[in-house]
């Protein structure tokens, strides 16, 4: 890659920069911030661009541990449940695919978290939420800042700071299906020296009973975290940050689902041929920042590495070569004869044949994601005008190396397992690798009451996929991919009265594309438009609003062939597939407000999402990145898995030491599958309604007991079809906790 006139134009405006920053910072402390991509709730409002930040105390209201249902409250967030408690989150932003995350850029303390965010964006691992003090989710123009997926936005992370003054808190939760969580930290700074030590486990049984078996369909995290930091006060403040992290995590899930019937008697049902299918994985985190506070600027530098190690051993489908024998095909005609037998050896009332035994796979993974990035906060004056400067370069590398493996089992009588000596084989042996720069300066300047921001941002890349032999290891072909590309963006805030506001955007979207073993994939990219209000006062009843209306108009819209779509081949996992043209709009509108009545405070909050996507040309689905596998998709066709409406409510009561909240979810009806018109029962997954509740009482200043019940009415939904078979949300569950501080 040709990286010279990149960085030596970045080098040349931080040049400039630079001449203006050689007197020294007049306070002799450099505060121990948040890493916030809005700027924090002051500069939420003033964003030329959609923006919300759910801080600690949203956090708290209701407890909880899938990042899923902390997002419901975000409008624009697109989102598909899969195993109930969001151990792999499926989070799309304005109508991006949800699948594993891909298509938005995840961060942690704004750093790159996903295993390989370039050279495999599916994140098959997400950082715990428990252990985080706020989410942000970021939409619009600034979003180009973000790479390598700057179509629908970014969300951020932020984990917990180090408190100045000791501080520590145990927090204990137990509730339904055996859940545990045990959360502990301590930190504090001691003159220059600070740290931060935290520990997080969190366990269950699972929801789910499988046939003919006691054994646990849950799960099992630990994450370990130790963050420390060292001031240099003088002449120069400099602030120095060492983040160390370990994950890991076992659990007993599975992609098998259920048959329509099978879901209406026993949502929670799981067929015994699943028994076997386990997920284990551990992950290592390793940063170092480094700040340099000079006057009216700051400069930071991070240093990062992620290692993510997975093994997943599951169900992958019968050892039969007639390919009409799939489980998707399996389970929707599993009443035809030619299908019947099939479906008892799946629900273990029949042992196996011959053509019947079972294929369980290991999707070995390693993966290891690093680099360095440094960016440069301005503030000037220039002809007048104020300006907030931010000029960045990032230079990162990743990979992921895949060794799946099959063997068959034979399904005795009574469902027992047993494997079938000499069948043992892999299937897929290949490496892909991504070497990334990425450029970006955006201005911010403030005309009176107006905030302009202009953005650009230059993404280029050099990725690759190499194959090797299943047998013998040996490498047999080698594809590069390269890819370089300019993403201008403009947005625009202007307060017009005290009251009311307006804000506009446009900007273009990519998502970078892997490179595949044959031929050439092009990226996913899109000119995407924003208009809307920020209102308050009288306006908004007392409270503040928003309503934004947006527009993603691709003009190459991408998908990605993996096992979680349920029609991928061990061979084409992470191949890219392109669709061309597709056209996605909607509404965003939220509002919220704090009443005080008689000594009680009634805080509440609605956000609502309007969504429409379909696809611009007629293409036949090759690979299934997109619905079903040799589906034939028309101009027209709406896009899977976006719902057209989401609505969000919730209200909370309390007064002195206790709280009560509560928070209502519908969602409408939305396809399995690429369609027109009326949806299909097989390809239906229905709307549905969820109410959380939570209360808390502080015992004492420093202890307080709290309950949350999720589902509180018990509602049974389908939370997904793909990749085999209808899987149910999370049925009700009642949890107690306690919290004490130190």
């Amino acid at each position: 890659m040709n990286h010279l006139p990149a960085i030596s134009a970045l080098s040349f405006v931080m040049a400039i920069m630079g001449q203006s920053t050689v007197s020294f910072a007049e306070e002799d402390t450099l505060e121990l911030n948040n890493v916030y991509i809005t700027g924090g709730k002051d500069e939420v409002l003033q964003q030329p661009g959609s923006a919300t930040l759910i801080d600690d105390v949203a956090l708290e209201a209701f407890e909880y541990t899938d990042i899923h249902r902390v997002l419901n409250a975000v409008p624009g967030v697109n989102l598909q449940e899969e195993d109930g408690y969001g151990l792999r989150p499926n989070i799309g932003l304005r109508g991006t695919s949800p699948e594993r995350s891909k298509k938005i850029t995840v961060m942690e303390d704004g750093i790159l978290s996903g295993p390989a965010p370039y050279s495999a964006p599916a994140a098959y691992y997400f950082p715990n939420i428990s252990r985080m003090s706020a989410v942000e989710v970021f939409k619009g123009p600034s979003a180009i800042q973000y790479g390598p997926a700057s179509v629908g936005g970014a969300i951020n992370l932020v984990s917990r700071e180090i408190p100045y003054d000791s501080q520590g808190e145990l927090d204990v939760q137990y509730g339904s299906d055996n859940f545990q969580r045990y959360n502990v930290y301590q930190g504090q700074q001691i003159e220059e020296f600070g740290y931060l030590v935290e520990a997080l486990r969190v366990s269950a049984d699972g929801f789910k009973e499988l046939d003919g078996s006691n054994d646990s369909t849950g799960f099992v995290r630990n994450d370990f975290n130790l963050k420390t930091s060292w001031q240099s006060r003088g002449e120069l403040n400099q602030l120095f940050v060492i983040k160390l992290g370990y994950a890991d995590e076992e659990s007993n899930e599975t992609y098998l689902g259920l048959t329509r019937d099978d879901f209406e008697k026993d949502p929670y049902r799981r067929y015994s041929s699943s028994q076997l299918d386990n997920m284990e994985w551990d992950h290592q985190q390793y940063q170092f920042t480094h700040v340099l506070e000079l006057q009216n600027s700051t400069l930071t530098t991070d240093v990062y590495r992620n290692e993510f190690d997975r093994d997943w051993f599951r169900l992958s489908g019968f050892n039969n070569s007639d390919g009409n024998f799939t489980l998707v095909n399996i389970l929707a005609n599993h009443k035809e004869p030619a299908y019947q037998s099939y479906y008892d050896v799946l629900t273990g009332a029949a042992s196996s044949g011959t053509s019947q035994q079972l294929r369980i796979g290991n999707n070995g993974r390693q993966f290891f994601s690093q680099g360095i990035q440094t960016r440069l906060n301005q503030d000037l004056t220039l002809f007048g005008f104020d300006h907030a400067l931010e000029v960045g370069v990032r230079i990162h590398q990743d990979q992921v190396k895949r060794h799946h493996t099959e063997q068959n089992y034979n399904t005795l009588a009574g469902g027992q397992l047993q494997a079938v000596s000499g069948s043992f084989k892999t299937t897929a042996r290949n490496t892909n690798d991504a070497l990334a720069l990425a450029v970006y300066i955006q201005d911010e300047i403030h005309i009176d009451d107006t905030v302009l921001s202009l953005g650009l941002r230059h993404e280029s890349i050099e990725a690759s996929k190499t194959m090797y032999g299943n047998i013998t290891g040996i490498k047999e072909s080698k594809n590069t991919l390269r890819q370089s590309v300019f993403l201008p963006g403009i947005g625009v805030y202007s307060q017009l009265t005290e009251e009311l506001g307006i804000l506009a955007g446009i900007y273009k979207g990519f998502t970078a594309a892997t490179a595949s073993a044959a031929g050439e994939t092009k990226p996913e990219e899109s000119t995407n438009f924003e208009l809307g209000s920020r209102f308050s006062g009288s306006l908004a009843f007392g409270g503040r609003a928003e309503i934004i209306a947006f527009l993603n108009d691709y003009s190459e819209f991408s998908g990605t062939c993996s096992f979680s779509q349920g029609a991928c081949d061990s061979s084409q996992t992470g191949e890219q597939a392109n669709a061309g043209s597709a056209h996605v709009y909607g509404l965003e509108a939220s509002w919220n407000k704090e009443l005080f009545v008689a000594g009680f405070t009634l805080p509440a909050l609605i956000s609502y999402t309007y969504s429409y996507g379909e696809f611009g040309e007629r293409f036949v689905d090759s690979t299934g990145a997109f619905g079903e596998k040799d589906q034939v998709i028309e101009s027209g066709y709406r896009i899977g898995y976006l719902p057209e409406h989401r609505l969000n409510a919730q209200l909370g009561f309390g007064k002195d030491n206790w709280r009560v909240n509560a928070s209502v979810l519908y969602q409408s009806d939305m396809r399995n599958i690429p369609g027109d018109g009326n949806i299909p029962l097989a390809e239906l997954i229905e709307a549905h309604t969820v109410l959380d509740v939570s209360a808390s009482y502080d015992v004492l200043m420093n202890l307080q007991l709290y309950s949350t019940i999720d589902n509180l009415l018990d509602e049974q939904y389908v939370a997904g079809v793909k990749p085999y078979g209808f899987r149910p949300g999370k049925p009700r569950s009642v949890n107690i906790g306690a919290k004490y501080q130190f």
